[in-house]
């Protein structure tokens, strides 16, 4: 069963850090919408700002690292609408903090998202120092339902996907931390995601906007990090189904240096999608279904 998602009553006030952003154009995807890294990455800034308040203007360039990062898309996020993004803290530990976020148009959240910081001195886990705990407390926020990463022993195995591509770190992909950063990896399995989709349909020369490759982007993206990904560097992303249901596909992702397992990913999109104009919905679920993890 392809687990559900009941967002919470959310409006902007709920999130104690608050900005406005409106997409320019290379922020935009192939349908003409917002692309889902570009909500990554204003989430991304909001934790920032959230951490420059937590740990204070004078913090070191390097921040945090993050030990996951989620998103789920509620509606649609059209160009040109103008868009206000909330964060907040939602959990603090002795080493770590959650922060969420929400993205709203017209007052309506159209996309929620969540990301887990793993404090850390000398590239070891560290105890978040009494004074920054106090402040991210004083932060505060809502929270929302998890959706964590399975890391089942059998997700680390690299034979047990039956999809993969390989992907080639560049240095423009690097952050402050001189890893690749959280919005590039999670491209990176949505790069995947996308050729799967490619491969699902038969290979086409041309996909015009609105296509169906586009209706099968995954609505909702949860990765989790394992270890750093470093530059220069080829990895490779695998790819199964996990299950299908009567209208969704629910996707494992494995990101792997070799045989060793860096990093881990679920998304979770639709398979009964409209045709170009002119022809019916198409079906995909059986397709889809040979697609499935290897035991």
């Amino acid at each position: 069963m392809i687990p559900a998602f009941a967002p919470p009553r959310q409006e902007p006030s709920l999130y104690p850090v608050r900005f406005d952003r409106t997409a320019r154009f290379h922020e935009l995807g192939p349908g003409g919408e917002i692309a889902r890294t570009t909500v990554l990455r204003w989430f991304e800034q909001a934790r920032r700002a959230v951490e420059t308040r937590a740990f204070g203007p004078d913090r070191p360039v390097t921040r945090p690292p993050l030990s996951a990062v989620r998103v789920e898309m509620l509606g649609p996020v059209p160009a040109g609408a103008s868009y206000e993004i909330g964060a907040g803290v939602a959990t603090i530990s002795a080493a770590s903090f959650t922060c969420t976020y929400g993205l709203f148009r017209d007052g309506e959240c159209v996309a929620l998202g969540e990301s887990a910081s793993m404090h850390s001195r000398d590239g070891m886990p560290a105890e978040l120092p009494g004074d920054v705990r106090h402040r991210l407390a004083a932060i505060g926020g809502t929270r929302i339902p998890g959706r964590d990463v399975e890391r089942d022993p059998a997700r680390l195995v690299r034979d047990a996907y039956p999809f993969g591509v390989d992907v080639r770190a560049r240095f423009g992909e690097l952050d402050t931390g001189r890893t690749v950063g959280n919005v590039a990896l999670a491209g990176w399995y949505l790069d995947v995601l996308a050729e799967l989709h490619l491969d699902v349909l038969g290979h086409v020369h041309a996909q015009p906007v609105g296509s169906t490759l586009d209706l099968l982007a995954p609505r909702s993206l949860s990765v989790g990090h394992l270890a750093d990904v470093i530059y220069p560097g080829t990895y490779r992303v695998q790819v199964g189904v996990l299950d299908v249901d009567d209208t969704s596909v629910h996707y494992a992702c494995g990101l792997f240096e070799g045989v060793h397992c860096v990093g881990l990913a679920e998304a979770i999109g639709t398979h009964a999608v409209a045709a170009a104009v002119g022809r019916g919905a198409i079906e995909l679920a059986d397709r889809f279904d040979r697609l499935r993890m290897r035991r």
